[in-house]
């Protein structure tokens, strides 16, 4: 039984995409997840601007902007700068377990990166959840080197996917399934 399942792969793959289609299907079969996704943010030219971070509940922050109105000092990453205590607003609450007795329900975490690793309380909480073994969704980035992404890929409960054009669709129902008896078997 895995507990940990990681997705990776190159940028522009389509690794938030699959995680939305396992959503989607875990929801049909009413299996209980929470968690947030990134999602770009264009421009009225279309040109990508930056990134937001939106829980599954659908509820919206910053994750980062290129070029900030508010011209605060913020950690960057590239040409982007990194709204650290916005991503911890939204995402810190959903990394918490509720009640270590109620019942299991998977925790969606897309992505552990660079920009979300500015927050030393995202990392805490994500290490946190490793020793609580509870069952997760992560994608991570293929190239790098981050400690804590090293520390989820030698997880002996991880498994890790490589996502690619041409495996991904496949992969909706074998992670799918994987959760599925995870989560079965974990209640």
């Amino acid at each position: 039984m895995c507990s940990i399942i990681l997705i990776t792969g190159p940028p522009g793959v389509g690794k938030t995409t699959l995680v939305h289609k396992i959503w989607s299907k875990l929801r049909e079969k009413n299996l209980s997840s929470r968690g947030f996704y990134t999602e770009e943010v264009r421009g009225e030219n279309g040109q990508r601007i930056g990134f937001d971070v939106v829980t599954l509940a659908g509820k919206r922050g910053i994750l980062s902007r290129e070029n900030p109105a508010d011209l605060k000092k913020r950690p960057q990453v590239g040409k982007y700068s990194v709204y650290v205590q916005d991503f911890e607003d939204l995402a810190l609450p959903l990394l918490h377990t509720k009640d270590p007795g109620s019942e299991r329900e998977l925790l969606i975490i897309d992505e552990v990166g660079r920009m979300e690793l500015f927050s030393k309380k995202f990392e805490s909480a994500v290490r946190d959840l490793l020793r609580q073994k509870t069952p997760l969704v992560i994608t991570i980035p293929q190239k790098g080197h981050l400690p804590l992404v090293e520390q989820l890929k030698k997880h002996p409960g991880a498994i890790l996917h490589n996502v690619t054009k041409s495996n991904r669709e496949a992969l909706v129902q074998e992670i799918t399934d994987l959760i599925e008896k995870s989560l079965i078997v974990t209640k």
